[in-house]
Parts: C-alpha cells; sequence; structure tokens
C-alpha cells in the first residue's frame, strides 16, 4: 500500500520537474539569443541617424575643417600635420566634435575614372619627389579625409566577435562612383579601380561577412559617407 502512494507521489511530482526543466531551457535559449544579438548583431556604436544629424547640425564646420586641411602649405619648419593648432582652428575642432583628421589614398583630381588623369596623378608625384624637403603630399591636398569624431571613446568600442571596432565620417574630394553596392576608387595607370569598399543602406548592425580589417561605408551625400571598420 505505501509502495503504490509513492508511485502516485513519483507521477505528480514528474510532470512538474519536466515543466520546469523545459522552461530553465527555454529561458536559457532567449538569454542566449539576447546575447548573442547585443553582443554579436547589435553594433554599439552610435547609430547613423545619430551621427547624420550631428552632421547636418555643423555642415557648415565640417566643410571649413576640410577646407583648411587641403589648403594648408607646408612650408620649411612647418608640418601640416599640426596645421589643426593654428589660429581659431581648435575651437573649430572643438565645435563640430572632431577629435583629428587624415588623409587617405589615393588622390583624387577632377575626372578620377579616366586613365589620362591616372597619369597625371603619377606625373605630379615624380614632379614632388624632386623638390627639396619639405614636399607637398599631396594627400593632404587631393586625398580623400578620415574625419574622427569627438569623444573617441563613443566612436569605438571593443567587441566579442570583431575585437575592436570604430566608426568615422569620411570625405571625398570628387563623388566616387558606386556600382552593384560597391564604392570605387579612382582608377589607376593601367586603367584599373584602385580598391573597392562595400556601401549598405545602414551601418547600426554588422553586416555579413565583414572580413577582418574591412571598413564598410554608407553615403550621407555624394561626397560625404559614414564607415565602420573593424580591426580584428
Amino acid at each position: 500500500m505505501n509502495e503504490l502512494v509513492t508511485q502516485n507521489k513519483l507521477k505528480r511530482r514528474l510532470p512538474k520537474r519536466g515543466l520546469l526543466l523545459l522552461s530553465l531551457v527555454g529561458g536559457l535559449a532567449v538569454l542566449s539569443a539576447i546575447a548573442y544579438y547585443l553582443l554579436i548583431v547589435l553594433s554599439p556604436l552610435p547609430s547613423d541617424e545619430t551621427m547624420i544629424e550631428h552632421f547636418y547640425t555643423h555642415r557648415a564646420d565640417f566643410e571649413e575643417v576640410v577646407k583648411r586641411f587641403h589648403g594648408y602649405e607646408r612650408i620649411r619648419g612647418k608640418s601640416s600635420s599640426f596645421g589643426y593648432k593654428e589660429g581659431d582652428t581648435p575651437a573649430l575642432y572643438e565645435r563640430a566634435e572632431i577629435q583629428r583628421i587624415w588623409a587617405t589614398a589615393p588622390v583624387w583630381l577632377p575626372d578620377p575614372y579616366s586613365v589620362e588623369t591616372a597619369n597625371e596623378v603619377e606625373r605630379m608625384r615624380k614632379v614632388e619627389a624632386l623638390r627639396p624637403a619639405p614636399r607637398q603630399f599631396l594627400g593632404h591636398q587631393y586625398g580623400a579625409l578620415v574625419i574622427k569624431p569627438a569623444p573617441k571613446e563613443r566612436y569605438r568600442a571593443l567587441n566579442l566577435r570583431y575585437l575592436f571596432i570604430w566608426k568615422d565620417y569620411q570625405f571625398f574630394p570628387e563623388a566616387p562612383r558606386i556600382e552593384n553596392g560597391e564604392l570605387l576608387l579612382p582608377l589607376n595607370t593601367r586603367g584599373e579601380y584602385s580598391a573597392r569598399m562595400r556601401v549598405l543602406p545602414s551601418l547600426n548592425h554588422f553586416p555579413e561577412h565583414w572580413q577582418p580589417f574591412e571598413c564598410v561605408y554608407r553615403r550621407i551625400e555624394p561626397r560625404w559617407f559614414l564607415s565602420m571598420c573593424n580591426g580584428h
């Protein structure tokens, strides 16, 4: 009789234990999915919309910063690397919340997708190489610019999947050509595109098949872009 009572109690307990175990497994699955989305899929960086709103709020300052950087004359004993320290430029950087700027290759002259322009760039490089120091780095005058927003801690982050990620603004002296979702850099002297970079409709989430050290772009205007890069 006692054995029968014990068996009935076990039968009543088993469904409750099964439901409890099922709830526990389901809860862990939900938590894992949320953690995966937050740590692996969703970018912790400021949203595109936030950065674009900031750009338009300080549009005139951004344009002035580009003008000063490209127009800064490098003379003996005066490095173009420190142009941001002169005059009211520090105040301009602070007002626009810009940390720093640098130029990137290749050089962008008008009509960047012609071999004739590529040959002209090569000629300019050779002429510049023959000049006594200090030489003008063509990229400072005609290069695309990386504009790093401030504070820097807000626009970069550590990530379990990509290690280190960041977002910037990018300016191109000439409107880059975009074909099949790729931003095409100017032609070289062989008639080949210097490089191709992916352009996406949004940088609020990590892109699929994001390669190590790859930068992806979102266009704001024909010459203005957002970029997101990883340092994995």
